[in-house]
């Protein structure tokens, strides 16, 4: 069945109508416009492709061959061609949809949007101002036209057009289950657009000001905070640099915006290397749902896929979902027997699940094929829970034998060495740890503890004021004020 896409009608607001069978754009009576069936783009090279996008290509374009070549069911194979990344394709296949309906806009946004990965800034700014002439107020093609500016080093231009962009509503985003939230809003990437090119001109107090107005209003931003920390430290503002940085380590190093006509693609595609692309980039504290929702749908249409199987597999044990998981790490094992790593993840998962027998098992398998530091690390943990101190040690030892920059087994190591009195060297585990990662909240709540044990309570308290300094939700640190009556 046909599914038309183009609506003149819809505007900005992306108005949609949703019916059982997926996605649909109301058409406009006024639209007869026709392309002849011989205009219509020829299928590309299907050999390599996945038996559901070939099906999803070939009936795209026979719906296409029975409408006449209309615009709406062009469209809907120019987008399947995008979203199952045939981009060559779908480049020529919206310039033909120009040509038939030049009014409607999203042709040139979503060619746009192949240029602007191929890095193509001039072809992004000719498309976004066409696009601009129509849709002054779309605030997605602003902040494009200020990315394309900055990369030409047009930065006036760049700088106009992401106050423009900070200045709009947010695009609307598109109906359906399950939601994509906005995980950061169009204006606060406006606001980090400009940052830049105030730094970029010395700028200093601007980007400062800029940066803080993004956090502000995208607490969970982390480009900006990692960027917020490198123009306090230029300003000589460490102890705020340092803490802009512990932010940011603890969030997403990338967050692409998350553009509504991109999730359009992704409800589309067929292509599992697209969907999971896109599953990637969805933060689970806030889209989760939209994150399973597209690693389901790479599973259904590419099953066998072993990358398919291993995201599932994590992204449900990052769910906290061990029991669901475990099934699918065991898949990807069938799939891949020589991955160690895949060994791993069973025996971590089974760890997760307290099955720690059947866990260790798979662990020591792992190590027989590789000695690897995060197997070592991983079977200290078990060993750590299983009452086997002694052996838990040694296996944090071996781990950073292999990796000697690895900070976890090095802090659990030391809380070992703690519980077995052995003060001194848990200072300096806890210290080393402290300079490969000076904002590990964690180290500096254990070594409050050790300074604590060890009666140097003035400089445990300052240990444990600057976990809290670095990540408030700090448990034991503050527990240990508490304690402490401070």
């Amino acid at each position: 069945m046909s599914r038309p896409v183009f609506d003149g009608r819809v505007v900005v607001s992306l108005s949609l109508v949703f019916v059982v069978l997926g996605l649909v754009f109301v058409l406009v009576p006024g639209i007869t416009r026709r392309a002849s069936t011989g205009a219509l783009p020829d299928l590309p090279d299907l050999s390599r492709a996945t038996p559901a996008v070939r099906a999803h290509l070939q009936e795209r374009r026979q719906a296409a061959v029975d409408a006449s070549g209309s615009a709406a069911s062009l469209g809907a194979f120019c987008l399947a061609l995008h979203a199952d990344m045939f981009f060559d394709e779908a480049e020529r296949c919206y310039d033909r949809g120009v040509a038939i309906d030049a009014a409607d806009w999203r042709w040139r946004y979503y060619a746009l949007l192949i240029r602007a990965e191929r890095g193509d800034a001039g072809a992004v700014k000719r498309g976004t101002a066409v696009i601009l002439e129509r849709e002054p107020g779309l605030a997605s093609a602003w902040w494009r036209l200020g990315d394309a500016n900055f990369k030409q080093g047009d930065y006036a231009g760049a700088e106009s057009a992401w106050k423009r962009a900070a200045e709009l509503p947010e695009p609307a985003r598109i109906d359906g289950s399950p939601a994509h939230v906005a995980e950061v809003p169009i204006a606060a990437y406006a606001l980090y657009g400009l940052a830049r090119v105030a730094r970029a001109q010395e700028n200093r107090g601007a980007a400062e000001t800029l940066l803080e107005r993004a956090t502000s209003i995208a607490p969970r931003f982390g480009p900006a905070f990692r960027l917020l920390a490198d123009v306090y430290a230029a300003d000589g503002r460490e102890a705020d640099a340092e803490r802009a940085r512990a932010k940011a380590d603890r969030l997403p190093e990338y967050a692409p915006y998350a553009d509504p006509l991109v999730d359009v693609l992704a409800r589309e595609s067929r292509n599992s290397t697209f969907l999971l692309r896109q599953a990637s980039d969805a933060e689970l504290s806030v889209n989760a749902a939209w994150s399973e929702y597209l690693t389901r749908r790479a599973l259904e249409f590419d099953p066998n896929n072993p990358d398919v199987i291993s995201k599932m597999a994590r992204l449900l044990r990052a769910l906290g979902r061990h029991d669901e998981a475990l099934p699918f790490f065991v898949r990807y094992h069938d799939v891949v027997p020589g991955d160690f790593r895949g060994i791993t993840q069973i025996g971590s998962c089974l760890l997760d699940l307290g099955r720690f027998q059947e866990a260790e098992g798979f662990f020591r398998q792992s190590l027989r094929q590789n000695d690897d530091a995060l197997t070592r690390y991983n079977l200290g943990l078990l060993l750590a829970r299983t009452g086997r101190a002694d052996e838990a040690a040694r296996e944090y030892e071996r781990a950073l034998s292999l990796d000697p920059y690895a900070v976890d087994p090095r802090v659990n190591l030391a809380v070992l060495l703690v519980r077995q009195d052995k003060l001194e060297r848990a200072q300096q585990e806890l210290l080393t740890v402290l300079r490969v990662e000076p904002g590990n909240a964690s180290a500096h709540a254990n070594l409050g503890v050790v300074l604590a044990r060890r009666g140097r309570l003035d400089r445990a308290v300052g240990e444990f004021q600057e976990a809290l300094r670095l990540d408030p939700s700090q448990p034991q640190a503050a527990a240990a004020l508490r304690a402490m009556g401070k």
